[in-house]
């Protein structure tokens, strides 16, 4: 019988990175308050965010839980979703042209093979210049409060915001670092 493989997430570019990769899996977002979990270290916070996610959907199911957590810092401001519009115009304006640390936190948990593992992916990004017309054109046409930071290099418009990128790639595209995902996947059995 094939392990049920389920992402604990209902975000839409997780859930095209886990299509990519050609294995069969659920979506199952977690229900957690995830503004209740605080840490001053946001490596950390990041992780344990997406370690609570993992631990709420595995309490309830079994198989296979894959999370992960997503957020932005940038001179000192954490950068989750936008609350508003106009949040996400200061978000955007704030990130032009500087370097921001992006954190995935990651949880992969499998209980038949004792594997428990999670940890964060950071990656550091800069966006080249954003003209306020092009903040505000982009802010009008697309779900920026969906997104933390309030933009989604997945989509190829977003990519090309970014001038520079060290480290996780696909943490920062799609808010699952494959990096880490496949080596626990592997140790699963589970071919991708």
């Amino acid at each position: 019988m094939e392990t049920k493989i389920i992402l604990a997430s209902g975000s839409k570019q997780r859930k095209l990175m886990m299509d990519a990769l050609g294995i069969s899996f659920v979506v199952i977002p977690a229900d957690i308050n995830e503004k209740a979990i605080r840490d001053v270290n946001l490596e950390l916070r990041a992780e344990k965010i997406a370690r609570a996610k993992a631990e709420e959907v595995a309490d309830k199911h079994q198989g296979i839980i894959i999370s992960a957590d997503t957020f932005s810092a940038c001179d000192k401001n954490v950068l989750e979703k936008p609350k508003s519009l106009d949040e996400a115009r200061d978000m955007l304006k704030l990130q032009a042209n500087k370097t921001c640390i992006l954190y995935t936190g990651f949880c992969y948990l499998d209980k038949a093979n004792q594997i428990d593992y999670s940890a964060t992916a950071i990656t550091k990004y800069v966006l080249r210049k954003l003209s306020n017309s092009e903040i505000d054109n982009f802010i009008k046409n697309n779900p920026v409060t969906d997104w933390s930071a309030a933009f989604s290099p997945a989509y190829p418009y977003q990519m090309g915001f970014i001038k520079e990128i060290e480290g996780s790639l696909t943490g920062l595209t799609h808010g699952l670092p494959v990096e880490l995902l496949i080596p626990c996947l592997e140790k699963s059995r589970v071919k991708v």
